[in-house]
């Protein structure tokens, strides 16, 4: 089978760590940031502000694709490769430093709720809560989050203060009031 280059690298996403992609939710928030660091692919994608934060729906109809080409599958909301499309996966190569990026904030996202991924989202891409539906009832979750990725080690102490909203010395002693350690 012959697939487009934007069909590899969602195949290749979903198939990455031999784990599937929780949700939806998790699987446009993993583009866009890839799309973040890889900025030629900005374009494939076209990121815009939606009711749950940046959304692809290039990125919708590719998923789709390779549904009705039976390489991936979606039971419930998990994203996971049929037997087709494990065979396709391993025929993909993938430069080094795009697998890495994809692997990481695959890991990064797999193992939170997407309430945590959309509060991370907003406070670091503000430029996409204008159509969203969750902000305001996420937005008093922010430090609860940040204590929680923190002490996770998903992310350093500067990025919680920043997830937080808060200042340094507020989140620090927030922090410490809640026993987290973030200087191992």
């Amino acid at each position: 089978m012959e697939l487009e280059g934007d069909q590899k690298l969602v195949l290749y996403a979903v198939g990455a760590l031999d784990t599937p992609l929780k949700t939806k939710i998790k699987l446009q928030k993993l583009f866009f940031l890839v799309t973040n660091v890889f900025k030629d692919m900005d374009n494939l994608f076209k990121f815009e502000a939606h009711l749950f934060g940046p959304y692809s729906e290039t990125l919708d109809e590719l998923s789709e694709e390779l549904i009705s080409l039976g390489l991936i599958e979606k039971n419930n909301a998990e994203f996971s490769l049929t037997p087709l499309g494990l065979e396709e996966y391993h025929s993909l190569t993938p430069n080094n430093e795009l697998k890495k990026v994809i692997n990481d904030f695959k890991e990064f996202l797999n193992d939170m709720t997407d309430d945590e991924v959309l509060i991370f989202i907003y406070a670091f891409y503000d430029d996409y809560i204008s159509e969203s539906i969750k902000w305001d009832s996420l937005k008093k979750y922010r430090v609860e989050t940040a204590l929680h990725l923190l002490e996770n080690d998903k992310i350093s102490f500067s990025k919680a203060v920043e997830l937080s909203g808060k200042k340094y010395s507020d989140f620090q002693k927030i922090a410490i009031e809640n026993n987290i350690r973030w200087r191992k």
